[in-house]
């Protein structure tokens, strides 16, 4: 494809996309002018509701991917639908309103369309239901998908697949260490492609390494072809979470490939428009990277978001340490204990400053639309 034809691609993409964006955002105006309030003003005084789950609902994965090793987790029971029942009968779930299901491969939970019934069910306040997935299996992953959206459909609530793609053919082979990992990615889209009629919304998440980097251009053409949006995420160590600092100096960036990744956030930030939030993200990353300032893109984990997995062990973010399991104790006390929320406040000082996590992301810049705003003024990064 030419860079003219590139060019008429992604501006056709960032039309098809950025509409249904625009029109999500008009409709969650109220909860926009919460979250300025919330975040702003709120936040200062005192630890906010839980708004946002990010559920990791097994860790069983088929896929061996180079930059995480959950795959490699020990083997340990998932709490059962019925366990999950009771546990949502804790208050802090009274104000969840995004559940993203992740893993591990979460299509691989047999009882994924049971669990997630139960949480549209037991979860009043919920409006969206994120679900990401490395669609290795063509057919189970839509098929899930399907049974999702339906029961989503049903509960008026919003639902949105994440497919990851590290790279074109080989390179996406390579990076999940899986033979036809791409052929599989192009084969769950296109059965995927008939639910957008049904108001399932879909996107591709890709993370940047030192072996993958130069694919990025080719992934971003790949996604424009397919009328589908990116998501780039620059690899994260978090050995409480990916276990994966180990592989840090394999898979981070070199000086040429420094500059190169300097050049793609470029390109990437001045596509900046009303409904195209992840424009701040980048920029944000390329004043990290070429000047070592801190992240100023907002993070629901360090406002009003929370991991709880599989096993009910509770975290902060990525980089948290467990706080404690809600089997054992409330979840709600778990979350507003006061040793846990000092514990955050050493991971804000901490870990912060230089995150490149992405999770919720178009939520928490919804959150602080008054800091976007002025990103969008600001003309070129």
């Amino acid at each position: 494809m030419s860079n003219m034809s590139l060019s008429k691609a992604v501006a056709a993409e960032r039309r098809s996309v950025g509409q249904p964006r625009l029109a999500l955002a008009l409709r969650s105006a109220p909860l926009v002018l919460r979250g300025a309030y919330e975040y702003n003003i709120a936040s200062r005084f005192g630890p906010l509701p839980a708004r946002e789950w990010l559920f990791p609902v097994t860790y069983r994965c088929n896929a061996r991917c180079v930059m995480c090793n959950i795959w490699q987790s020990e083997r340990t029971d998932e709490l059962s639908v019925d366990q999950w029942n009771s546990i949502l009968d804790d208050k802090l779930f009274a104000g969840i309103e995004s559940v993203s299901l992740t893993g591990g491969e979460p299509t691989l939970r047999r009882d994924l369309p049971e669990l997630a019934n139960l949480l549209l069910g037991r979860l009043p306040s919920l409006r969206r239901v994120t679900i990401t997935t490395n669609a290795l299996q063509p057919r189970r992953v839509a098929g899930q998908c399907e049974e999702l959206l339906r029961l989503c459909r049903s509960h008026g609530v919003g639902f949105f697949v994440g497919i990851s793609l590290d790279g074109i053919g080989a390179v996406h082979d390579e990076m999940r260490n899986v033979p036809h990992a791409f052929d599989n990615v192009e084969s769950t889209v296109q059965q995927l492609k008939p639910l957008q009629a049904q108001g399932l919304r879909m996107g591709i998440n890709c993370t940047l390494t030192s072996r993958n980097l130069r694919d990025a251009e080719n992934v971003r053409r790949w996604a424009a072809e397919h009328g589908l949006p990116v998501n780039y995420i620059i690899a994260s160590f978090a050995d409480s979470f990916y276990a994966n600092v180990d592989s840090q100096d394999e898979l981070a960036l070199g000086a040429k490939q420094r500059r190169q990744l300097i050049d793609f956030l470029r390109t990437l930030a001045a596509e900046r428009s009303l409904a195209n939030l992840p424009a701040y993200f980048y920029g944000d990353m390329l004043r990290m990277i070429e000047t070592g300032t801190a992240r100023s893109t907002p993070c629901v984990f360090q406002k009003d978001g929370f991991i709880l997995d599989a096993r009910g062990d509770m975290q902060y973010c990525m980089y948290s340490q467990v706080l404690g399991n809600v089997t054992e104790n409330g979840a709600a006390d778990t979350y507003y204990a006061p040793n846990n929320l000092a514990h955050r406040q050493d991971v804000i000082d901490c870990k912060c400053d230089r995150c490149t996590i992405t999770c919720f992301l178009e939520l928490a810049l919804a959150k602080d639309l008054f800091r976007y705003l002025l990103f969008l003024l600001a003309g070129s990064p």
